[in-house]
């Protein structure tokens, strides 16, 4: 937007902000968030953009910290970076970007441990500039400032339980937002004050879910099973308290809670896809795939699950289905032409559509200058195209990056010494 627009254009600019906000569309949000900032604003202006830039912020890293967790457990240690990386510039709360720090610092750890989920749903693209500040602190005496921060948080939850939210007391809604903010141990307090007959299941959950991330596991999950067993259909504290028991390595509890769900004909999809997740994670791989299928046969969309599930069929040779898995990933950095990175990956170790693939992952380098992922990619479809002496020569300066994964290190040093092996 030009200087004119800017000077001119700043009502049109605030509301076209909320419309992006009540969207999802937070990713249009940020860019929209950076003209603002550019622009002069009063303070209550100001409060209000702060407020969305928080929404949106948080909303995107949430998702791009969740696809770094699986990652993180899938044993992709490069990618994990790349998302927990992007989660961290875009992150706003200082409760967020301390969870995105102790994953970031679990890629330095020999066995990293289970992180605690994060609870919350979220739906939106995993990109966007960055926004440098901090959320604003709660007024309580602010009462349209305190219905537009709950009504964006609340954005990201299902729709049911979001209004379930809306009719609850203000003191319960203000120890929400508090915790939201990052002073869970204001909003413990404020919890705790509550009465009876606000301690219901979601009462239950989020008392669980701050205890769980301040590391109190076992109450967290005492507060989680009174949730669940209150709200069968709780699905947010049942992912929380699964991923909990899984943290403990209590792995038959977990399985156990997901087939009593199954038994009573709860969330079939859902179920499924806890399960897949769980026999992943211990590494029984035929009943992680058996889980996925059905999962995804039954209206699961996850791009964790289907992630999981296209690379378990692949190395169980199945290729269409993998391949058909692959291709409906989201598009990321370096899309061209309808291929997705995942899939442009899978397409390569298949040696297929190679021209198109040059294009896809020269786009990724473009996109990603400094993950160097993308540049072995671009050797390796040289070489798998007769192009030797482009190949060879991008894979001896690549293979040298010190940015460069080990694992991925090791990949382009087994393929330059076979090019180097005496004839």
């Amino acid at each position: 937007m030009g200087l004119f627009n800017r000077l001119f254009s700043k009502p049109n600019d605030i509301a076209a902000l909320r419309k992006a906000i009540n969207q999802q569309r937070y990713a249009d949000a940020l860019l929209i968030l950076e003209e603002l900032n550019q622009t002069e604003l009063n303070s209550e202006e100001r409060s209000e953009i702060q407020t969305h830039a928080t929404a949106a912020g948080d909303t995107l890293a949430r998702v791009n910290f969740e696809e770094g967790l699986f990652l993180l457990r899938d044993d992709q240690p490069q990618r994990a970076l790349d998302h927990l990386q992007l989660a961290q510039q875009q992150a706003v709360s200082p409760e967020l970007q301390v969870r995105i720090d102790e994953a970031l610092s679990q890629l330095d750890s020999a066995e990293p441990t289970t992180p605690v989920a994060t609870n919350d749903y979220s739906s939106c693209s995993s990109c966007g500039p960055k926004v440098d500040s901090n959320p604003e602190a709660l007024d309580e005496a602010d009462h349209p400032d305190f219905a537009s921060q709950l009504d964006l948080i609340l954005v990201s939850y299902p729709e049911a339980l979001a209004e379930r939210y809306q009719d609850k007391s203000e003191a319960f809604q203000q120890a929400f937002l508090l915790a939201h903010q990052g002073d869970e141990a204001a909003a413990l307090q404020q919890f705790e004050q509550l009465g009876a007959d606000e301690r219901d299941d979601i009462y239950d959950f989020e008392v669980g879910s701050i205890l769980g991330r301040q590391g109190t596991v076992v109450k967290a999950c005492s507060a989680l099973q009174s949730a669940v067993q209150k709200n069968p259909s709780h699905l947010l504290a049942v992912e929380t308290l699964v991923m909990l028991l899984m943290a403990q390595s209590k792995h038959k509890e977990a399985i156990q809670l997901i087939e009593q769900m199954l038994g009573q004909e709860q969330d079939s999809a859902f179920c499924h896809a806890q399960l897949a997740s769980i026999h992943h994670l211990q590494q029984n791989n035929d009943l992680a795939l058996d889980h996925g299928k059905k999962a995804i046969g039954a209206g699961q969309n996850d791009p964790r699950l289907v992630l999981m599930t296209a690379t378990l069929l692949e190395k169980n040779g199945e290729l269409d289905e993998a391949e058909s898995l692959y291709s409906q990933l989201p598009s990321g950095g370096g899309c061209k032409g309808g291929i997705n990175l995942y899939l442009a990956e899978f397409l390569l170790r298949q040696r297929r559509e190679l021209r198109k693939l040059i294009d896809v992952f020269n786009d990724a380098c473009r996109n990603e200058p400094d993950n160097p992922r993308w540049q072995l990619r671009v050797a390796q479809t040289y070489l798998a195209r007769g192009w030797d002496k482009q190949g060879l020569s991008l894979l001896k300066t690549v293979v040298n990056d010190s940015r460069l994964a080990d694992d991925l290190r090791q990949e382009g040093q087994t393929l330059l010494a076979q090019y180097n092996k005496p004839t």
